[in-house]
This record gives C-alpha cells, sequence and structure tokens, in this order.
C-alpha cells in the first residue's frame, strides 16, 4: 500500500535565477484518518503497512512510531516490533509506551530490559498493578521476587494515596452504619466508602427522616490539611477544613444561621469499642463557646 500523500515544492527566488527544491512529502489527513480506522478495527497488516508510511515521513511522530509497534507485537513480529516501540518511548516517555515496550522486550527475551523500562513507569504515573499482574507476556514472572516488587511500586504510582499516612488518618470512619444519639434508636444510616485510588472518603448520608446528603473528604497536600464538603438535597452546602487533634478529626466552617455569623464544628472520635462518634457543636462567638447541635454514634451494622 502506498502512502497518500500532498507533493509540495519551494520556489526560490534569487535575481536573475530560479531555483526548486523539493520537500519531503506530508502525509494527508485523508491517510491518517485511514490508518487510525485500521487501528482501531485491529487490521493489524493493514494498520502496520500504514503507520510505517507516516513513521517514514514523520521520524519524531511518537504515537506512530508506537501504532506501528503495536501492530506489529499483535502480528507476533516481536523483533521488528522493538526498535519501533523503543523509538516511541525515547521520544515521549509514558506508562502506555513503557507497557508495549515490556512486552516487545518480553517476548525476545530481554527480561532485565523489561524490568527497567517497568521500574522507569513507576516515575511517570506507572502502569495499573492488574494490568502487570494480568498480562500473558508477564505471566512466567508471576512468582518473581523483583516483579511482585516492580507490581507494588506501579500501585503506589498508580494510586500515590496508599503511601501517604494522612490520607489515611480518616480511615476510621469508613464502613456502613446505623447512625443513633448516644443511647437512642436509629435515625438514619451512613454509607462511607473509599473511592478514587484510596483519595477520596465519601459519604452518603440517608436518614429516616429530614434531608440526604453527601461529602467528600480529603487531605490536601497543598494546605496540609483535610477538607469536607457537604451537599444536601434541600441545596445546603457546607466546607469543613482542619485535622487530627489527639486523634480526633477535627474540622470547622464559617456558616450563617439566621442573620449570625456561625462557626460549626465536628468531632469524629473513634471509640474503643470501633463505634464512631460525630459531635456537632455551633459558635457564635468565634470559638470561645460551644453548643451542641447534635451528638450521634455510629455503629457498624450487622
Amino acid at each position: 500500500m502506498k502512502a497518500r500523500v500532498a507533493a509540495c515544492c519551494i520556489f526560490v527566488l534569487v535575481p536573475g535565477l530560479v531555483t526548486f527544491s523539493q520537500i519531503m512529502p506530508a502525509v494527508s489527513p485523508e491517510f491518517r484518518q485511514e490508518a487510525n480506522k485500521y487501528y482501531q478495527a485491529q487490521d493489524w497488516e493493514k494498520a502496520a503497512e500504514a503507520y510505517k508510511n507516516i513513521v517514514y515521513l514523520e521520524s519524531e511522530n511518537a504515537n506512530a512510531r508506537y501504532r506501528f509497534g503495536n501492530s506489529l507485537l499483535n502480528l507476533s513480529r516481536n523483533t521488528d516490533a522493538l526498535p519501533q516501540l523503543e523509538k516511541a518511548f525515547s521520544i515521549s516517555p509514558n506508562p502506555v509506551y513503557a507497557l508495549a515496550l515490556a512486552r516487545a522486550y518480553a517476548r525476545t527475551g530481554g527480561k532485565s530490559k523489561a524490568f527497567e523500562v517497568i521500574e522507569k513507569s513507576t516515575k511517570i504515573g506507572g502502569i495499573a498493578p492488574e494490568t502487570l499482574t494480568s498480562e500473558k507476556d508477564f505471566a512466567a514472572w508471576k512468582d518473581d521476587p523483583a516483579f511482585k516488587e516492580l507490581v507494588q511500586k506501579s500501585d503506589l504510582a498508580v494510586n500515590p494515596c496508599k503511601a501517604s499516612p494522612e490520607f489515611r488518618q480518616f480511615d476510621f470512619w469508613i464502613g456502613e452504619w446505623d447512625v443513633r444519639p448516644a443511647g437512642g434508636p436509629v435515625v438514619a444510616s451512613s454509607s462511607i466508602q473509599l473511592i478514587l485510588g484510596q483519595c477520596v472518603i465519601f459519604e452518603n448520608w440517608f436518614p429516616q427522616a429530614g434531608s440526604s446528603g453527601k461529602s467528600f473528604n480529603v487531605f490536601d497536600t497543598q494546605d496540609k490539611k483535610w477538607h469536607q464538603t457537604w451537599f444536601d438535597d434541600k441545596g445546603t452546602f457546607a466546607h469543613y477544613v482542619g485535622g487530627l487533634v489527639n486523634g480526633e478529626m477535627v474540622i470547622t466552617a464559617d456558616k450563617s444561621v439566621g442573620d449570625k455569623s456561625t462557626l460549626a464544628k465536628l468531632t469524629y472520635s473513634k471509640l474503643p469499642n470501633g463505634d464512631v462518634r460525630q459531635h456537632g457543636e455551633n459558635s457564635t462567638d468565634d470559638g470561645k463557646t460551644w453548643t451542641t447541635t447534635f451528638d450521634f454514634i455510629y455503629s457498624k451494622k450487622k
């Protein structure tokens, strides 16, 4: 298959002389679309031929190099794929290209090279650990201690919050809970989930009466504080800021109650039996004195 290109010429005008300097043809938009169509359809023979032509004309096109190399991998032309993927990764180091290059090394007997590339990927975002462990090209290494260590490093690269103890400070609130006033009946249920790569604690509040609501709780690495953003089905919004104080999560927010400027405080305490106490308070004198607004005990659902 021949590349459809738009041939171009440059005319250089010099007094008394006209010369012609021909430049490299350019890849047409139609041909790029055709190459992409073959790639998306997994027609690897045609895709490889198309991207071979694009790479010939655009040697520094990292994505074309990657797609050419990946097409060759899918055709089991592993030795031919290797230099294309090496070049793509050198032009644009990223985890997607790293995975393809590591697979090419694995297929051509370059175990140490594959490990080196996976190691590099952990510095630029990482490859998902489940991708590494499920990849057939790496199956022979599943019990290799060095490979297992790379999987762990990749896990922390992909999910950086796992490695940060600050992000784990509020984990005691995670769970499925029945909520009641101290000594009283259940008034609500609450589902507290760890989401988004273990970076965010997501609250789902379902009362037996009153407003349902949700909150997002996250540690901000910039100000080194915890932030809780609360919304409910009546349009109420509040933003609390704080952190651990003597083992308790204490967060505060500025609110308006009626025509008064009010400081609201929430204190979360892990109790000896595993329950969690949530104590709400308000202050109208800038925190000099506090009045309890609610006092809930979260108990694990049976």
